[in-house]
């Protein structure tokens, strides 16, 4: 699946916002989970809404808040995506 750069550069950006040993489990949940939700949709890319979903969706939850500060710099609203930072994955 290809993804766009904007996609990559959030993902990159977010996973500077975890803990060294957990940042490679959530980049290769956060890919898997992007590119299934792309999938479903139809669509044939990733893009950044579907990057920051997954992204949120992959972290475990007690590290969620720490991403919402690279959103907002980033120019997301973490607000957007409150869904994803609510979600029991």
């Amino acid at each position: 699946m290809i993804w766009t750069d904007e996609a990559r550069e959030i993902i990159h950006d977010l996973l500077q916002e975890l803990p060294l040993p957990v940042r490679a489990g959530v980049e290769e949940a956060a890919s898997y989970r992007a590119e299934s939700i792309a999938e479903q949709a139809s669509a044939s890319r990733v893009g950044l809404e579907t990057a920051v979903r997954a992204f949120i969706e992959s972290t475990p939850r007690d590290l969620r808040e720490r991403l919402k500060h690279t959103l907002s710099y980033k120019g997301i609203d973490p607000e957007d995506y409150e869904a994803a930072f609510s979600s029991l994955n």
